[in-house]
C-alpha cells in the first residue's frame, strides 16, 4: 500500500475513533456505537457503517471517491468507497480471532492486528 494512502486510511480512522468518544475512557460506550442492532456482537456490516463515518463526511460531492481536495494529505491519490470497504474488511477479518464472522467486545477494543 502506498503511503499516502496509509497516511489517508490512518487519518479517516483517527477521525472516526475521535468522532466516536474516546474508546480507552468509554470502552463499553464504544461497543455500543458501533453494536448498532445491540445485539452483544458486532457484524461486518455494522464495523463498515461505523468506519465509514469520516469517508462520507469527507465526500462533499457524494460520489463515493475521497478526491484529492476532500482529503487533509496534500497530492493524495483518489480514495473509493469500495477501496475503503476492502482494507476495513481486512482488518475486521484480522480481529474476529475466533473466526466467527462477527466481533465480540474483547475483538473489538483489541488492539488492531
Amino acid at each position: 500500500m502506498r503511503a499516502d494512502r496509509r497516511r489517508a486510511l490512518a487519518w479517516i480512522a483517527l477521525v472516526v475513533f475521535a468522532c466516536a468518544g474516546p474508546a480507552w475512557a468509554q470502552s463499553d460506550d464504544y461497543f455500543t456505537r458501533v453494536d448498532l442492532d445491540g445485539d452483544g456482537r458486532v457484524s461486518l456490516q455494522e464495523f463498515l457503517e461505523r468506519m465509514s463515518f469520516a469517508f462520507r463526511q469527507m465526500d462533499t460531492n457524494l460520489n463515493d471517491v475521497l478526491e484529492p481536495g476532500e482529503q487533509h494529505i496534500p497530492n493524495a491519490k483518489p480514495l473509493t468507497l469500495a477501496e475503503h470497504h476492502e482494507r476495513f474488511t481486512a482488518q475486521f477479518r484480522r480481529q474476529d480471532g475466533n473466526a466467527d464472522g462477527y466481533l465480540s467486545r474483547t475483538e473489538l477494543l483489541a488492539p488492531p492486528r
